[in-house]
């Protein structure tokens, strides 16, 4: 995916971008991929599973993509019950769940959880702004541009994209 990012953008924008080319193509596994390659970069002493996008809750034996501490992140682009029931699953056991949709789903997310119960026990967060807060935060933290920030993660996105997923044109290109 060649995209052509203006710097004077937000990286909100970006982001959005990103997961606007992606539509109808990866069946989530850019988004999968992006948060994976941005907790990377920001949790850089972390082990960060890197599995096949649709294998993630088997390979660790667990309902969500990523697990950081007591954390457990649901990455999707599209919103089904079912992941709902995950993150209720995820509560029992003892874990947070941590729900990442695209900015237009969170509403139908937040809906979702009140109806089973869990709204204030579940984060619903669109990925977006997540990624984008997190690209912030780490180029002020750095005293680097944002735009250095999102291509270093873009970097790990197709590093990681190469080492557990099948389909290349997934990649990411800034020009």
């Amino acid at each position: 995916m060649k995209l052509s990012l203006k710097q004077h953008h937000s990286p909100v924008e970006w982001i959005r971008q990103i997961l606007e080319e992606a539509k109808g193509k990866s069946e989530g596994v850019v988004e999968h991929c992006l948060v994976g390659a941005k907790s990377k970069k920001r949790y850089a002493n972390t082990e960060i599973s890197a599995f096949p996008c649709h294998s993630a809750g088997i390979q660790t034996r667990h309902s969500g993509d990523f697990i950081i501490g007591d954390t457990i992140y649901h990455v999707t682009a599209t919103l089904t019950p079912s992941i709902i029931q995950k993150c209720d699953e995820d509560i029992k056991s003892g874990l947070h769940p941590l729900l990442l949709v695209p900015s237009e789903l969170v509403s139908k997310a937040k809906y979702f959880a009140e109806y089973i119960g869990i709204e204030k026990r579940l984060s619903v967060i669109a990925i977006e702004d997540f990624v984008a807060l997190n690209i912030i935060e780490m180029a002020t933290g750095n005293q680097a541009k944002f735009l250095e920030v999102l291509q270093e993660i873009i970097n790990i996105y197709n590093e990681r994209l190469e080492e557990v997923e099948t389909d290349m044109s997934l990649k990411i290109e800034v020009q």
